[in-house]
């Protein structure tokens, strides 16, 4: 049986040059803007601002290591998304991957296992947190991988479904808005009856598993659309024996 696959975009068959920077210029904006919101409060790092408090300090400055590296991976991970510096500069583009591994994802992953088991949110906020590390350490493994084997295809899929996690992160504060004006408006009802501890709780573990699912889907979505079988030829293939 004959395999069709799709071929990568080209130059001729991508969509003009000014509306690809767009995507990626306004990820970039509202990633400084939610970096700026989440870094202030540890500039310079005190336990008395932070907004997790954790009874431990040693906590504490884990968190702020994690905060750190994430930040690393935040900022490296979405240079490696630059075509200009892909196509003209491999071997910078190569040494930012490796500052998105070793100085970003890697640590911020150890550290974050401690911190959500130390978090004051709750189990079901603890067990967001580690599923998404899971799957976060997961694909940057398989996109490591991927790129030592010069498979560099399926290294571009994987990479966007790490940086997808990676971005979680900062989008979950900007679902947490929506979502805690919801529960907010239940706080006097049967579900909450002014319960602060239990709408805390709530606000912190559904930011956290909304903000992931939204955007593991449309990094997906995006990866099927642009990199996956196209479905007449998906058609085409089913038809054979």
């Amino acid at each position: 049986m004959s395999v069709i696959t799709r071929p990568e975009p080209t130059a001729t068959t991508a969509r003009p040059r000014r509306w690809r920077r767009w995507p990626l210029v306004s990820l970039a904006v509202v990633s400084a803007a939610l970096l700026v919101y989440m870094l202030t409060p540890y500039i310079p790092p005190d336990i008395s601002t932070s907004r997790a408090k954790f009874d431990n300090p040693v906590f504490f400055w884990l968190l702020v290591g994690h905060i750190f590296t994430a930040t690393v991976a935040t900022v490296s991970g979405l240079a490696q998304f630059v075509p200009w510096l892909r196509n003209n500069h491999p071997r910078v583009h190569r040494w930012v991957g490796r500052a998105y591994f070793f100085a970003g994802v890697f640590p911020s992953m150890v550290l974050a296992v401690p911190v959500a088991l130390a978090a004051p949110f709750g189990v079901s906020n603890q067990a967001g947190l580690l599923i998404v590390d899971l799957a976060w350490s997961g694909t940057a493994i398989a996109g490591y991988r991927a790129a030592r084997q010069r498979r560099f295809a399926d290294h571009r899929r994987w990479m966007i479904r790490n940086y997808a996690l990676t971005f979680s992160s900062l989008f979950s504060r900007i679902v947490q808005v929506p979502l805690a004006l919801i529960i907010v408006s239940q706080a006097t009802g049967p579900a909450y009856k002014g319960d602060s501890l239990a709408i805390t709780h709530d606000i912190a573990s559904s930011s956290i598993w909304v903000g992931v699912l939204m955007v593991v889907v449309a990094a997906e979505f995006y990866i099927q659309r642009r990199y996956g079988v196209p479905r007449h030829q998906r058609a085409a293939l089913q038809r054979q024996p």
